[in-house]
């Protein structure tokens, strides 16, 4: 089984970062310290959700694992296109910048592999029908 590595997106951790922490952390100055203890749990949350998710590829099935939320199993033989998207719709693509859409029989799913081209060859040595658009 091999593993593709994942882009993990600072453009997302940034601004989520500034939006949750900051605002909370001028109360800090005043000694409250408390206030800091619920938005540093969803930024906590959001880190695990991030970097939990993995995408794998055997000799059958690519399997992207959505963090605490399964894994999703799709039949490389069923894959028919794969292309780069910049759809921001929710996906188990932790990253803006990079996004890849795989087209299947049953559907789609965006995700965000480091590096396309090794995603599409490793598909490719599989399922030569799959056609790709960068």
């Amino acid at each position: 089984m091999k593993n593709i590595p994942v882009r993990i997106g600072w453009e997302l951790l940034i601004p989520i970062f500034l939006i949750i922490l900051l605002p909370m952390s001028l109360d800090t100055k005043n000694g409250n310290w408390e206030v800091m203890l619920v938005p540093c749990a969803v930024f906590g949350v959001i880190l695990l959700l991030m970097f939990t998710i993995l995408y794998k590829i055997d000799h059958e099935f690519l399997y992207i694992k959505n963090s605490i939320f399964g894994t999703t199993k799709i039949k490389i033989s069923e894959i028919y296109k794969i292309e780069k998207t910049g759809n921001i719709i929710s996906s188990p693509a932790p990253s803006i910048i990079g996004r890849v859409e795989v087209f299947f029989t049953n559907g789609s799913i965006i995700i965000s592999p480091k590096n396309f081209s090794d995603l599409e060859n490793e598909l490719l040595k599989i399922n030569p029908n799959i056609t790709g658009k960068k």
